[in-house]
């Protein structure tokens, strides 16, 4: 079986605007470029994951099943842009202030990587190939720990990020 190439995205700082704990899909804002960003990462025959550290929820400020809605419009709203997401992992824990069963010190949650092995292990991913960009420090270990090339989110042209990253690691794809 072949192995796949994947850009793992963060969440809230990467696709969209990072606002704190969203709690409605009205809170949703997508970052400049993004539509055109993961488009373009389409094209040229990525996979797209998103990893995400959600402990809103172990702090009961949502709950998984409303994660799970706004997650689900997240990816309808790109669709509609054609701009598609293969899949999200997140982690609900927290190891101080969460509550009951979410409050935990996991292997789960950024900085630790069991949900980027979880997604290697499942698509099959080639990490050579691969890359994660993120926001946050968290990120940055998480991807090290992995062994996946780690990216800071560009602040200014997310777009022009990630063509330049591409054409830079010759994983662009020649058509």
């Amino acid at each position: 079986m072949k192995k796949i190439k994947v850009f793992f995205l963060d969440r809230d700082g990467v696709l969209i605007k990072d606002t704190g704990y969203i709690k409605k899909i009205n809170e949703i804002k997508f970052l400049k470029y993004t539509f055109q960003t993961l488009r373009f990462i389409k094209k040229e025959k990525f996979k797209i994951i998103v990893i995400t550290n959600q402990s809103a929820v172990g702090r009961g400020i949502i709950t998984i099943r409303k994660l799970n809605l706004i997650n689900n419009f997240i990816k309808k709203k790109l669709k509609k842009k054609k701009a598609k997401i293969d899949d999200i992992y997140f982690c609900p824990h927290h190891p101080v202030h969460a509550k009951g069963i979410y409050k935990k010190k996991c292997k789960c949650r950024k900085p630790n990587n069991l949900l980027l092995l979880k997604a290697i292990n499942k698509w099959n991913i080639d990490i050579g190939k691969s890359f994660m960009i993120g926001d946050s420090v968290v990120d940055k270990i998480a991807a090290k720990k992995t062994k996946v090339k780690f990216f800071y989110r560009s602040k200014k042209n997310f777009y022009k990020q990630i063509k330049i990253l591409l054409k830079k690691t010759k994983i662009i794809c020649v058509v």
